[in-house]
């Protein structure tokens, strides 16, 4: 999860500007593929959103043509150093008639920063269409000013915040975003585009005691894609919190595009504990 900010963050100079320079990757022998350094200038971490989709990107490079990402379960497990490359090595774990299912593991040296299995399936254009949820009724990205992101974290990944009647602090828990500089058509990349964006704050801002808990370290991420979308326009991502126990918080989300198809789900796990003393953070406006 990465902190929005009100401040504009510079990015690294030599360091890759775009999410879709992010999403280009080298290929090695025996279905590995590499991930250039994002930093120059000293350690620091990994957006988790971007480890995550760089893994499906590998994964997407694998499948036969015509299969699409429907879903995927990510676990962190442990900070990655954006100033190292990063190996992604792919498992085949199977090829049917219309699903493939993959395994990655991303790793920098001897340390796996993330574990991700992830499927992909072949549309069908007579498929049933429904969902049980809505979009939120808020004012259009277009009538709202831009939120910056820390830009060496995000690239060219935009927000914007609509008013919100639900308190919650230091992060927005609903906010459009949009990746600006193209990603192209091929719908895998697409996905990857959503699966970046898709982490980017936390549901657990809404939930009760969040203003005693300093940072939200990411143990696992889970996104169901039920339709193709674009992350080059517009689309509103939607938290909620879900519970709390055992030092860890589970939110859920929805995104949505701006005619309110319901493009994906998400689940992420987090820690969430009290007992640290994290900082305490004041009520942030909804205004």
């Amino acid at each position: 999860m990465s902190v929005i900010s009100r401040e504009v963050f510079d990015g690294e100079q030599g360091s890759p500007t775009t999410v879709a320079e992010v999403l280009t990757l080298k290929g090695l022998p025996h279905d590995r593929f590499m991930a250039e350094p994002v930093s120059v200038a000293g350690r620091r971490t990994i957006y988790g959103g971007q480890v995550a989709a760089q893994a499906l990107r590998a994964a997407a490079l694998t499948v036969p043509d015509g299969r699409i990402a429907h879903s995927l379960h990510a676990y962190f497990l442990a900070a990655g150093d954006a100033s190292a490359p990063l190996v992604l090595s792919v498992e085949r774990d199977r090829d049917g008639g219309r699903y493939s299912g993959r395994r990655v593991t991303a790793r920098q040296g001897d340390s796996v920063i993330l574990s991700l299995s992830c499927s992909f399936s072949a549309p069908k254009d007579d498929a049933a269409e429904f969902q049980s949820v809505h979009i939120p009724r808020v004012q259009a990205p277009a009538e709202l000013q831009t939120y910056q992101l820390n830009a060496s974290r995000t690239f060219d990944l935009e927000a914007r915040v609509p008013d919100d009647p639900e308190p919650w602090y230091r992060w927005p828990a609903r906010l459009w975003l949009r990746i600006r500089e193209p990603l192209g058509d091929d719908p895998n990349v697409r996905a990857c585009g959503v699966v970046f964006l898709s982490d980017l704050c936390t549901g657990l801002s809404r939930a009760p005691q969040i203003e005693n808990v300093g940072l939200l370290p990411s143990i696992d991420h889970a996104v169901w894609l039920h339709r193709c979308g674009d992350p080059n326009d517009w689309l509103l991502v939607d938290l909620h919190p879900l519970a709390t126990a055992g030092a860890r918080g589970l939110y859920t989300g929805q995104i949505y595009d701006q005619r309110g198809a319901l493009l994906a789900n998400l689940a992420q796990e987090s820690l969430f504990d009290v007992s640290r003393g994290g900082k305490r953070i004041p009520k942030a406006s909804t205004k």
